[in-house]
């Protein structure tokens, strides 16, 4: 009987490491010209560069190639409207060099023939949108589900949006509900299910109800803000949804995944699920030796809460920021740093590597009662 992936043992690596570093690699050896990607996926790419840039000494210059990449992706975007718009010379000229210093080498790491990537299966952060845009390489974001036989919406080229996965494909017609709910209903959208007394819950007028919450633009492109399920009701009824507040703090490097936490509570608190080997380089660099011991260890399946001073000063900084964009009703006061396995054989992550949210959160559901009883209203 298989049950599941083998523990690491002594001198054997963990499994979420080892994939990485193959996932990255194939690149190289496939050299695609296409390919479907993950937005998770994205982000270990543009770390893996980051991380190669420290380890050479030359952090701060990538830094400033990552925000020229974003820069150049956004304009690029911007041509769209307007064909005519020139980027400044100076954002020119650091294209550019970076190009040679940098995005070539990163497009190589890549096979060095991609020219589009498909990316699905999760929300992709904008900023990262752009910076793989602007290092030469564009990311076409489309939207579907298994009940949609696969894509209901996508971009196109020339027509690049970042937050947005696009307009209904041709056959397909997306509505808004009054809550928010994205309604679908085309060609590609399933009959029924196998139980018809679902459909009544499933449907709307001939409408696929997804569980997702959206909005469509003027230009009928849909953005995606939440799955309806998610949304957290305070105890003083305020309606959360927790997907925002979460993409903010897991663009910090050391978050693997962020858990808003908060229903009928008075106020919100989260779970940081960290991402093990950045936060070992983190320490190491930071010379925080005694962390980076507690890192080389297995965690338990509910989670090793680290309480290291230094590390949690350092994660309070995305936190602030992601709180700087919410309503102070929205904003989390504590939260937990926690070591949890987040490979693809964890039971907590899918195998798109999302997060199984009610797993985590009933396997860790002690983590976060303590964080209620050191909190004070």
């Amino acid at each position: 009987m298989d049950h599941g992936p083998r523990p690491p043992g002594p001198g054997r690596p963990r499994p979420h490491r080892a994939r990485r570093s193959r996932v990255v690699g194939a690149f190289a050896e496939v050299r695609p010209t296409f390919m479907v990607v993950v937005p998770q996926l994205l982000s270990r790419i543009r770390q893996a560069a980051r991380d190669r840039a420290t380890q050479a000494r030359i952090g701060p210059v990538f830094r400033g190639a990552e925000a020229t990449a974003v820069a150049w992706g956004r304009h690029l975007e911007a041509t769209q409207d307007d064909p005519a718009l020139r980027p400044s010379r100076g954002l020119a000229l650091r294209r550019a060099l970076f190009d040679r210093l940098f995005y070539r080498r990163m497009r190589g790491l890549m096979g060095g023939r991609v020219e589009w990537l498909l990316s699905g299966a999760a929300p992709l952060d904008p900023t990262l949108a752009h910076f793989f845009r602007g290092i030469g390489i564009p990311v076409i974001e489309g939207y579907g589900l298994t009940e949609t036989t696969a894509p209901a919406t996508g971009l196109r080229p020339g027509d690049l949006r970042a937050g947005s996965v696009g307009p209904p494909i041709p056959g397909t017609t997306i509505r808004i509900a009054e809550d928010g709910e994205v309604l679908v209903r085309g060609v590609g959208v399933f009959t029924g299910y196998q139980d018809p007394g679902g459909d009544a819950e499933a449907f709307t007028d001939g409408f696929f109800r997804t569980g997702d919450l959206g909005s469509l633009d003027d230009a009928g492109r849909l953005t995606l803000h939440g799955r309806r399920k998610n949304l957290i009701i305070t105890a003083s009824g305020k309606n959360v949804a927790p997907e925002p507040w979460e993409a903010a703090v897991g663009r910090s490097p050391l978050v693997a995944h962020a858990v808003l936490v908060g229903e009928g509570r008075s106020h919100l608190t989260a779970a940081l699920l960290l991402e093990p080997d950045a936060v070992r380089r983190w320490a190491q660099r930071s010379g925080h030796d005694d962390l980076a011991a507690l890192l080389a260890q297995d965690p338990p399946a509910d989670g090793l809460a680290l309480a290291h001073p230094a590390l949690l000063a350092r994660l309070q900084r995305p936190v602030d920021r992601a709180n700087a964009a919410v309503s102070r009703a929205e904003q989390v006061r504590r939260f937990v740093a926690l070591l949890v396995d987040t490979s693809a054989g964890s039971p907590f992550i899918t195998p798109t590597l999302k997060l199984r949210r009610d797993a985590f959160l009933s396997a860790a559901s002690h983590h976060i009662e303590d964080l209620y009883r050191r909190s004070t209203p």
